[in-house]
């Protein structure tokens, strides 16, 4: 109720920007705003290089970026953006590489090799050093089962799904051993974990941060030609007992360490996020979570599509780090991620409704023969190359 009463003397000024809001969709025509969407959904190679260029440009010198380059007002927040900027680029410039031959898949292959350099400097991953109070990487060589055998499955999680991608496209290089390390530490953790969740942070566990080591167990297991780990399945099992919320199918935000309770609503962001992780593991359960985010979080207004971060019922006007802004109960994060799950699972009206809200508000701007969005930044840039680039789902055989 205090919540509700502190809000009450801003209702003018939302109600200046939901006009203001509505006034742009209504002026700006949602046709021309969608008009490359069927490119990109196709997988016109002319686009994805055009947006590849803007991204090469981020991280082609890497020492140029920086935690303070995205000022979220929180140094952890910081590192985190910068780490994801890297590793989503890696991601784009390996989905690139695979659908290319020749010159051009090498020098997608080159980039992302770039980025995943970048990933393990010293001052890319050193927010979560801090968190943990050791390192990530040191904790690869723990004795297993130690006390130091644990944790660490966003850092470890993410930058071994780009590592795993890495693998598939070219399965001998320098990454191999650590993509190895890597993934048998993740299948020791998950292995040992009451719940079958590994911990982000000390005490503090995400599905949808589990949901990328299960991804890139799944790739470690096409690599190599081995089959899927007892891991694997663990995981996954996790995921649908405790992760998705029974009465939405969404991805629950956050849950406990001991028994996987929720301890965070159902949020469109981490459901959209994990869609897209898990159509590298697990395709029915990425098909799953995108049903349910079309059944519950998916509106259009004028033809603009857009994904409202909170269920029905508990919704908040607040956004996070893991939203973004929400405006009008419409997340940035989650509308953002949603375009590389309907993509994956071939939703071509979804995917046009998406695209033609980030056009509109990402401000495209191709020059030189790139193409960057202004608002985005280089986060932004990366998370849009990996969601327009994303590969369809894997159908079983």
């Amino acid at each position: 109720m205090a919540e509700e009463a502190a809000q009450k003397p801003g209702s003018t000024r939302a109600l200046v920007a939901l006009l203001a809001f509505v006034l742009g969709f209504a002026t700006v025509p949602h046709r021309v705003m969608e008009r490359d969407a069927a490119r990109w959904f196709d997988g016109d190679p002319a686009k994805a290089d055009l947006l590849a260029e803007g991204v090469a440009r981020w991280t082609a010198s890497p020492g140029e970026l920086a935690p303070a380059t995205f000022a979220t007002g929180s140094s952890r927040f910081d590192g985190e953006w910068l780490f994801a900027t890297f590793m989503m680029s890696a991601m784009g410039f390996g989905q690139v590489a695979a659908e290319r031959t020749g010159a051009a898949r090498d020098e997608s292959l080159a980039r992302m090799e770039r980025c995943l350099d970048a990933l393990f400097e010293p001052g890319v991953r050193v927010f979560e050093d801090r968190a943990w109070g050791d390192d990530a990487l040191a904790s690869l060589d723990a004795a297993p089962g130690s006390a130091e055998d644990r944790g660490h499955v966003a850092y470890l999680g993410y930058a071994g799904l780009a590592l795993s991608l890495h693998r598939t496209l070219r399965p001998s290089s320098r990454f191999v051993a650590r993509e190895e390390a890597i993934a048998r530490a993740l299948e020791r953790r998950i292995e040992a974990s009451p719940t079958g969740f590994v911990e982000t942070y000390p005490g503090e566990v995400y599905p949808v941060d589990n949901t990328a080591a299960l991804a890139a167990l799944a790739l470690h297991a096409r690599a190599t030609r081995e089959p899927p780990s007892n891991a694997l399945g663990r995981g996954l099992a996790a995921v649908s007992r405790s992760g998705v919320d029974p009465a939405t199918g969404l991805l629950v935000q956050a849950v406990t360490v001991d028994d996987a309770a929720p301890r965070d609503v159902p949020r469109a962001s981490g459901t959209a996020l994990a869609a897209y992780f898990l159509s590298f593991a697990d395709e029915a359960t990425s098909r799953a979570l995108f049903r349910a985010l079309e059944e519950h979080q998916f509106r259009t207004v004028l033809g603009f599509g857009g994904m409202m971060e909170y269920p029905p019922g508990r919704r908040s006007a607040r956004g996070d780090v893991d939203s973004g802004p929400v405006f009008l109960g419409f997340g940035v994060s989650a509308s953002g991620f949603a375009l590389g799950a309907s993509r994956v699972h071939g939703d071509r009206e979804t995917f046009t409704a998406l695209y033609a809200t980030a056009q509109l508000f990402g401000a495209p701007l191709e020059e030189d023969g790139t193409l960057t969005y202004a608002t985005g930044g280089p986060l932004g840039d990366a998370i849009l190359f990996a969601m327009l680039t994303a590969p369809r789902a894997r159908r079983p055989s």
